[in-house]
């Protein structure tokens, strides 16, 4: 999905997890905006290159040793993570089970995002699915323009509902099916990050990960909120808002960022009941929690009527969406900002 400081690259992790088509123009989706450290407090800022994007960590601590530490640490969980997740290294439980079609003694990391899936499947009425990997496949050989009985074929191996967990066991029901966790995998990976530099210490950081930000206390270390811009789905420079955030999260889908064919009417947002794209909704930005929700959430919403996807948001408790239309209308939840 996302070149500055805090603008993220997602072209290379898109494409680790099998999304990207071929020549696909990716746009930035996020800007944070800096801030110096109070008095007392250090500052601490470190990039690197994981998932193939961009991952950047700034922390506030009393001294740069600590901050130094805690991010070291957190670098460290994120790359043991990789090697859970990806679906384009043969060696990772996520290609075992699409491989085999089972998986017995699955990590606990695979069942959390599985399981997480299948109740987002269900929440939002089969929206999100992690089984779309199929439909993504066929795509992508097809350069989005997929033979009508091979996408039925395709459509036919789609049902979150069918992937089925027992105990540490994960299995498809049907032969044929495979599982996609692009929607959820990174924003539960950027969680466990910060879930780690809290543990280590650091109350006041921010973690961009190719664009999905996690936050948590302060931009100075003191009182001052992380401001965040959404980025404009046009590139124009007009974002959508600027939000304050001193804990939770905050993602961007859209369908601008990814094209499987050079009419840029096929694109990594995938309608799990015909296998087209959304042409309407340009963009969708949530708050949540975590980054694991907002990143689901958005990819979700992108699918549904703005209407329905309001009125889904607004029944989440800490969930809030800002929508942008085509014709450039800017539609947000109650409780956005």
């Amino acid at each position: 999905m996302k070149h500055a400081t805090h603008i993220q690259d997602r072209r290379a992790f898109l494409k680790t997890l099998g999304i990207l088509a071929a020549g696909a123009a990716v746009a930035p989706a996020i800007r944070v905006l800096p801030a110096f450290a109070a008095p007392g407090m250090s500052k601490t800022s470190e990039q690197r290159m994981l998932m193939g994007t961009f991952v950047s960590m700034t922390v506030l601590a009393p001294s740069r040793q600590l901050g130094e530490e805690a991010i070291g640490r957190a670098f460290a969980e994120i790359e043991r993570q990789v090697g859970i997740f990806s679906r384009f290294d043969s060696s990772t439980a996520l290609s075992a089970l699409n491989m085999h079609g089972r998986l017995n003694g699955a990590p606990q990391e695979l069942l959390d995002v599985v399981s997480f899936s299948g109740a987002l499947h269900q929440r939002t009425g089969g929206r999100f699915d992690a089984t779309i990997a199929p439909v993504v496949n066929l795509l992508e050989r097809t350069h989005g323009k997929p033979d009508s009985a091979d996408m039925k074929e395709a459509l036919a191996l789609v049902d979150g509902s069918r992937l089925r967990q027992s105990g540490s066991t994960l299995r498809f029901d049907a032969a044929g099916m495979a599982a996609t966790l692009d929607g959820v995998a990174k924003g539960y990976i950027a969680d466990s990050a910060a879930d780690t530099l809290v543990k280590s210490g650091v109350t006041h950081f921010l973690i961009d990960a190719g664009g999905d930000i996690r936050v948590g206390g302060a931009a100075d270390g003191s009182v001052r909120p992380w401001r965040v811009a959404i980025e404009d789905p046009d590139k124009q420079g007009d974002y959508p808002a600027v939000i304050e955030m001193k804990s939770g999260a905050v993602a961007t889908s859209g369908g601008y960022e990814v094209f499987y064919d050079q009419a840029k009417k096929a694109h990594h947002l995938v309608n799990p009941e015909n296998g087209g794209s959304p042409q309407y909704i340009k963009s969708v930005s949530v708050q949540a929690p975590t980054v694991k929700e907002a990143d689901g959430l958005a990819t979700a919403l992108s699918l549904m009527h703005p209407r329905e996807a309001l009125r889904l948001t607004d029944s989440l408790p800490g969930h809030s969406c800002l929508l942008v239309t085509s014709t450039g209308a800017r539609i947000s939840s109650s409780t956005w900002g």
